[in-house]
């Protein structure tokens, strides 16, 4: 757990859409006189080209059904074909990214830290991201997301953090059944959850 519970809200409700994440990476530009830090990227997550639900498996006799629970927000726009990355900037005020995320050299760090994902030059997923806000290559789509409070960016997807809350607890109504019996590592579903139980 972070000390921001913002960044905390933003990571809970990513891994319930089946991401693995990143957080707080610190980025760091050399130039003539040595190393100087330049940012911090809030989040990294990448979702494997899977959909959610139950994995079978034969256990003896019997098929057996296992289950790391996912879910998948609507307005995340989940692409289950292909790996999808977030490069995600959290803020509790308006929509928008930090200017020095913004830069080729941080995003080049960033998609580092994913793996040979793109079947592409980086160089031209970079240049995507910048112009569009988003790329889509044969093996992964990359998004740069504003996690915010309030208004909407008008150069990269937006999250409203409020509504990922919303979806969070939604999720938990919906699946009462199966949180009788879960104990919450993830502090924001823990206190989500303990308020689905008391409403």
């Amino acid at each position: 757990m972070s000390s921001d519970p913002a960044l905390d809200l933003a990571t809970a409700y990513l891994r319930l859409n089946g991401y693995f994440l990143l957080t707080e990476q610190d980025l760091h530009v050399r130039d003539h006189d040595g190393y100087r830090s330049l940012t911090d990227i809030d989040i990294i997550a990448i979702r494997p080209p899977t959909a959610p639900g139950p994995a079978h498996h034969r256990h003896g006799q019997r098929v057996e059904e296992c289950l790391i629970v996912t879910d998948s927000d609507p307005l995340l726009d989940v692409d289950t074909t292909r790996f999808d990355v977030i490069i995600g900037e959290v803020k509790t005020g308006g929509a928008a990214l930090n200017p020095s995320l913004r830069t080729a050299g941080a995003l080049h760090a960033a998609l580092r830290r994913t793996g040979d994902l793109y079947a592409t030059d980086l160089d031209d997923v970079v240049d995507q991201l910048l112009a569009d806000g988003g790329a889509t290559t044969p093996g992964a789509r990359v998004r740069l997301v504003a996690f915010a409070g309030h208004g909407r960016s008008t150069t990269e997807f937006t999250v409203l953090l409020g509504d990922a809350g919303k979806f969070i607890r939604s999720h938990l109504h919906g699946h009462r059944d199966l949180y009788r019996v879960t104990r919450f590592s993830d502090p924001v579903v823990a206190m989500l959850a303990l308020f689905e139980k008391l409403d």
